[in-house]
Order: structure tokens, then sequence, then C-alpha cells
């Protein structure tokens, strides 16, 4: 009954499935049509297989695998031993594994280590090439650290060398060679570093890094399971310094080996690293603090040290973000030195260390691809104080001080790499070096001035004998630079100096008289307008003063009261303005080389300029013979007639004299309130006419400045002052006057430059590199170029011209 009942049911279904086909019969055409299809193919691709050899027991080798693969058409290697190597390049990173087990094979083991290591003091011989020294691995089968791959460093013997034509220079290197696959034209060259006690400072860099990565594999890798490389690590640091010493102008190798040396120094050392002072070096190419100092401020942190001034610099200037600006590198010394004077300043015997939650970690990146990544340096725990911000700020402030401090003097470095003892550097250093640092020069100029003691009056020395002191600025030849050079060493001493070129148109010399004198700390460095119109007048009164063989006393006095009255000096000025004085009547210049000078003047100038000195012949009470005979010389030299000069002797001898000068020149500053009245000794001034004489008097000096002048000072005449406020930024109105003067021609010569930095008071070289940094910063680009000549850029001039 059950089995009726179950032929039922599937007579049911049957018809189901019947009533379906006819229902959908196209449907089930087109799927039995792809089905058969999909059969057809599958016994077609059985049938073409069958053509194939068959892989029997006897050909079934792993060769026999091997030889029915496709070979690499990019990098072509022949199938060999584990032992053996040929030429093959690098492939692509993607297919190293593949590469690395077409070589080795799947199960390909390394070799030991110190089976190819050769030690120091070892010689080999590789290929005809003796190599002594050791440190290298030589041999076949080392993989890399990482296990699957050949070891970068590894000297194979087996591959071949072109020995007749060594890649010497590395024109056919990458740049992350391996000695397996570097040509063979490398590998000699390579062999030939090394037998030459690998030291060549032109030796290819790639050439060094393979020499390097072996010594990092030997103390990274090795190290950690082999007691013989561990007791290697001071001979592989000292090798590591070596190099260092003749490769680190690199920036890529400095950089590697720098951290290689950090991280041996920092891992293996256990004794408190603040007890010595901090090795390190400018990160010119790290990016990060020096693991050795990382820990020696750990270490203080943990025991409760105060950081003193020499692990404080180490910090700032290892510190990443800390701007080190051209003195830190141009005058380290100098820098460290006053950094540490500051800070002891401020901490005396050093700061506190806190200690803080974050570790130090470091992570070691080798130069060689063995590792394929970053280390980490295993370390002590130790705080990283250099996370805090507090500490590091405060030392950045000092450092930013002190090149400030020494900005002067590193661009006078930068002028004059050999002028780091001279004299004219010293007096750049801040006073609290100049003792440290002063030369021979700077100590015996200082001793001699000492001796002079001049802070209790003027004193008259011989020229020549002070030139002595100073080599460095007299040397063979002494002219207007070398002469304002003088002044300015002179005066960071606290001495002026009569004549001075910064003042005047004198020039001292040798066999001359000058007169030193005490200067006050707010003594100007250059003539204001009324100093100028001062010592233009004395010139010309100790012509006629000096006319009669000597000076009275009352024209001396007049020279000075006359002057100092009128023209309202300041203390400082009339301390300067009576040692020139007193230079004037010791060493009067006389009038040599005037005649040509004064034939630019008109008619008119020359007369007031006559009558003017008459004056001043007066000054004592009458005009002696002998006075007329120079003021006859005079006014012959001027051209003027000389009958007029008695009609004005004779109206001097009855009031003073009075000239016009409406239209000389415009006095370019207030005449101040005379005096009520001036009498000395029986000589009488109408002080009611002083106005009008401080007029005349400006007039005059006007018209002689350039005239009367020594003739080896020949002048440029400056340009005005630019009445508008336009400027650049970084430049004061002054400097930028003379950047506009530099563009009005494309190419100057240094001696005009010089001419014309005095004539305004400046210091060229300062002054040139102040506008070459404004105009970085405004333009992006340097205003000028060259030395001698310099030449102007013309875009730039543009920009700026008036």
């Amino acid at each position: 009954m059950a089995k009726n009942s179950a032929s039922g049911g599937v007579a049911i279904v049957g018809l189901i499935l019947l009533g379906m086909i006819i229902k959908y019969w196209e449907a089930f055409l087109s799927i039995g049509s792809v089905v058969l299809i999909v059969w057809g193919i599958v016994k077609l691709i059985k049938g073409s297989s069958g053509t194939q050899p068959v892989i029997s027991a006897k050909n079934s080798s792993l060769d026999a695998l091997k030889s029915t693969q496709p070979k690499k058409v990019a990098a072509p290697i022949p199938t060999l031993k584990i032992e053996v190597t040929t030429n093959y390049s690098r492939p692509q990173e993607s297919s190293y594994e593949q590469y690395d087990s077409a070589i080795y094979g799947a199960s390909a083991q390394s070799v030991s280590p110190d089976s190819v290591w050769i030690p120091q003091g070892q010689a080999v011989s590789i290929q005809g090439y003796s190599i002594s020294g050791g440190l290298i691995y030589s041999g076949t089968g080392l993989k890399n650290f990482r296990g699957w791959g050949p070891e970068p460093a590894l000297i194979d013997p087996t591959l071949t060398i072109d020995r007749n034509n060594p890649d010497k220079e590395g024109m056919n290197m990458s740049y992350w060679p391996s000695y397996y696959e570097i040509p063979p034209s490398s590998r000699a060259a390579f062999l030939e570093w090394l037998s030459t006690g690998r030291k060549d400072p032109n030796a290819c860099i790639g050439y060094v890094f393979i020499y390097f990565y072996g010594l990092e594999r030997r103390v990274l890798a090795d190290a950690k399971n082999l007691v013989s490389a561990r007791a290697e690590t001071d001979i592989i640091l000292a090798e590591a310094k070596r190099l260092l010493s003749i490769y680190g102008k690199n920036g890529s190798f400095a950089g590697y080996c720098s951290r290689f040396i950090d991280v041996i120094q920092s891992s293996a050392v256990k004794e408190r690293l603040y007890d010595k002072s901090p090795a390190y070096s400018l990160p010119s190419y790290n990016c990060e603090i020096p693991l050795s100092v990382k820990n020696g401020l750990g270490q203080m942190a943990a025991d409760g040290k105060l950081l003193p001034a020499e692990w404080a610099l180490a910090w700032v200037l290892t510190d990443p973000l800390t701007p080190r600006r051209t003195p830190v590198h141009r005058c380290r010394e100098e820098f460290g030195k006053l950094f540490c004077l500051k800070y002891a300043e401020k901490y005396g015997e050093g700061a506190k260390l806190k200690q803080n939650k974050t570790k130090i970690k470091y992570y070691y990146r080798p130069a060689s691809a063995s590792f394929g990544g970053q280390l980490e340096v295993p370390l002590d725990g130790l705080s990283d104080v250099t996370v805090l911000k507090e500490p590091v700020t405060t030392l950045r402030m000092i450092a930013d001080a002190c090149s400030n401090e020494l900005d002067a003097y590193s661009r006078y470095l930068g002028r004059k790499t050999s002028g780091r003892d001279s004299i004219e550097g010293v007096i750049l250093l801040p006073q609290v070096l100049r003792e440290r640092h002063g030369g021979n020069e700077y100590k015996n100029l200082s001793t001699w001035l000492q001796a002079q003691r001049i802070e209790e009056q003027p004193v008259i020395v011989n020229f020549s004998e002070l030139l002595q002191l100073v080599p460095s600025i007299g040397g063979n030849s002494f002219g207007k630079r070398e002469a304002t050079a003088l002044a300015q060493v002179l005066a960071s001493m606290g001495t002026g100096i009569e004549p001075d070129a910064r003042f005047g148109n004198f020039l001292p010399k040798n066999g001359q008289e000058v007169v030193l004198f005490k200067l006050s700390d707010q003594a100007p460095l250059a003539p204001s307008s009324e100093y100028s119109v001062a010592t233009i007048l004395l010139h010309l009164a100790s012509a006629v003063a000096h006319s009669d063989g000597s000076v009275a006393p009352e024209e001396k006095r007049h020279l000075e009261e006359y002057l100092e009255t009128w023209l309202h000096l300041s203390p400082d000025e009339r301390t300067r303005l009576k040692a020139h004085t007193q230079w004037l009547l010791q060493s009067f210049p006389g009038l040599n080389g005037l005649k040509k000078r004064l034939e630019s003047l008109n008619q008119q100038q020359k007369d007031s300029i006559g009558r003017f000195l008459v004056g001043v012949a007066q000054a004592d009470g009458y005009i002696d013979p002998t006075e007329i005979k120079m003021l006859t010389k005079i006014y012959d030299l001027l051209g003027l007639d000389t009958q007029n000069l008695y009609s004005h002797a004779h109206a001097a001898a009855v009031e003073p004299v009075t000239v016009q000068v409406a239209d000389i020149v415009k006095p370019t500053f207030t005449i101040p309130m005379p005096p009520q009245q001036a009498a000395s000794h029986g000589v009488s001034l109408d002080m009611g006419a002083v106005e009008a004489k401080m007029a005349e008097t400006v007039a005059v000096s006007a018209l002689l400045k350039d005239i009367f002048t020594d003739d080896e000072m020949s002048q440029i005449a400056p340009a005005e002052p630019e009445l508008d406020t336009v400027t650049i930024a970084g430049l004061d109105p002054e400097h930028f006057t003379f950047m506009r003067v530099l563009a009005s021609k494309h190419t100057w010569a240094r001696e005009e430059l010089e001419k014309l930095a005095v004539d305004y008071n400046l210091m060229l070289d300062g002054t040139l590199d102040s506008i070459n940094d404004a105009s970085f910063d405004y333009f992006g680009g340097p205003f000028f170029e060259g030395e001698d000549p310099i030449e102007i850029n013309a875009d730039y001039a543009k920009e700026i011209a008036v």
C-alpha cells in the first residue's frame, strides 16, 4: 500500500513537470543549450592537455618543474645553487619574494654571520684585491636581516668584476646600492676603495654606504645573538666616527652615521651621562634631539640634578624646532660661551628639571635595506623632558638674544673668514667676550691705552707708535678705510682720536701727532651739522692764526668759545672739538691742494670767504703783518683783489664783519638765540650782529666743506635724503636712501662704495648685508651680487627708483 502511494506520488510529480515543460519549453531549451556548450568546451580542453608530456616519477623533480615555468623577461636570472650568485638587477618590489625564491629556493637557510664576517685586523684577498682591516662580510649564502633576500653588504667573491674599467665616480650606482646588484665595474671600484684604506674623500658615497651597511648589521642584528659581535661594538663605533670625519660633508651619510653613533653610545652606556660634557653635533641633517642628549636629561630629572649650562646649550641647539641662525654656525665657540654666561645669569648653577609621564622612545631607521624599516632601541624607561614646552622656550629666548648680540661679529667673519682674532673683529663681540676672545692686538692696545691715562685729560701721541699696535689695520697702506676702522676700534674701547676720518676730511699720518681723549658711552658716532660747521671754520681760522708763527691765547680762546657759543654743541661734541683744536694747533695741515677746489666758487662766494677770514684774524684786537701776508696769499688763491683786503681789514677793526648770504646757501638748521654779551681779555664782540654772523658761518662752511680737505680724501657727494617716508621693511631711512643710491647704476667698484659709505656715515659691509637681507625678505632675492665689482639687480632697482 505504501508502494502504491509512492507510485502515485511520482506520477503526480511527473505530470506536474511535464506540464511545466510544455508551458515553459522555450526556457528549458535555452538552459539546455548553454549546458551543452559548456560540456563541449571542457571536453576540448581535456583533449588538448593529453598532447603534453605527463609528469612521471622520472621527471617530477623540482628542476623539471622549474624548467616548465616561464622565465622573467625584465630581469632574467639563471637557476643557481645557494652558494652561487651572479649579476642580476634589483627586481620590482612586488616581485621580490618570487625573485628571492628563484635564487635561494623555498627552504633556503642563511649561513651564520660569523662564518662570513672578517674581523678587524684580519686581511683577506678578494679577486686580486688585498683588503686589510676587516669589518666586512665576505662569502656566500648570508641572507638579509628579514631572511628573504641577499645581505646588501655581503661581498660575494663569485660575482664578476670589471677590474679594467672600475667605476670610481659611481656613475652606475643606484641610490640604495647592494653589492650583489651593482654592475661589475662598480664592484671593482668598491673593492679598490676597500683595499686602499677606505679613506679617499673623493670616493663615491655609494661605496661608503655599502661598507656602512655591514657595520649596521653587525651591531644592530648580529650583536643580539653573537657574543663575538657584541665584543666588537667599541671597534665599530670608532670606525663609524672615522668615516663621519671623512665623509660627513655628505648630508645623507652624515645623518645616518650620526644617528648610528648616537644609538651605540646611548644603548650601551650605563653610567650617568650628565657627569661628562654632552657629545653632539648641530643637527644640520638630523630631525630630532640625539638619544644621548635625551638620556642625559632624563637621568638628571630622575636624579634631581640641576641642568648645567653646557647641557642646556646641547638641548636647545639640537632641538629641531629651535631656529639656528647664522651666528650659531659661523661663530659656534663664541655663541656657546655667551649662551653659558647668559644662562648662568638667569639660573645660577642650573635650572631644576621635573620628571614627566612621557618616556623616552627611540626608533632607529637603518641606512641598509637589510632591515626593511625602523628598529626600536630598548631604553631604561627614563622621562623624556624634551617634550616639555616651558624649559626649551626659555632656552630659545636666551639663544635668540645671543644671536642678536653676535650678529655684527658673524657678518664680519662672513666677509673676512681669517679675521676671527683681528682687532676689527674682536670689537664687534659683546663686551663680556672681548677679554676672553681678544687676540694679542686687542690686549696690547688695551694695555697701552690704560697707560696713557686719557680719562684725566687729552694726550698727544705719535701716530706711528699707535699704528704699530694694530698691524692688522695698518698693514702696507693706510687710507680712509683704515682710518675709519681704527677710529671705530678706539671708540669701542672708550677712546676718541683726532683727526677722525668719520668727523672730518683729514687722515692721521705716520710721523704726525694725534690727540687721544676719553669718550662717553653716549658719544655720537657721526658729526652733527653744527659740529661740521665748527670744524670747517676751525680749519680756516687756524690757517690764519698760524700765519704769524704762533697762536695767541686770545686767538685760541676765540676759536673755541666763539664756535661753542654760537653753535650750541653738546658736551661730547665740545670735548671732541677741543681735541680737534688741539690737533690743529699742534699739526696744522696747511693749504696744499686748495687752489683747484677754490676755482669752483663764484665771485660772490669767494668774497664772503675773504671777509670772514679777515674777521677771524681781527679777533685778537689787531691784524699782525704776518697775518696780512697770509691773508694776501689766501686772497690770491681765491682770485680776490688784494687791495680789497685792506678795506676789509679796516672794516673789521671798526665793526664786526657781516656778510649777506641769501644768494649763497640756505642754513639747514635753526640759528640759536645768541647770548647777551661776550667779552674776554679785552676782545669785544658786537653780539647784536651774532645772528647775521651765524648765517654767514653756516654759509661759508657749506662752501668750504668739500674745499678745505686732505688731498687723499676725495669726496663723493651724497644725495639729499628722501623727503618721503617710503622704505623697505628691515631698513631705516638712512639705509634705504643708500639703497636707492646703489640703484642709480648697475655696477659699482668696491672703492666707490667705500667712499660713498663714509659720506653717509655708514659701515659699508654691514650696510650691504642689511640691504641684501631686506631684499630677500621683500623681493625674494639679493639686491646685489659680487664683491668687486658689485652688480645691482636691475629689476629690483627699478622697484625702488625715485
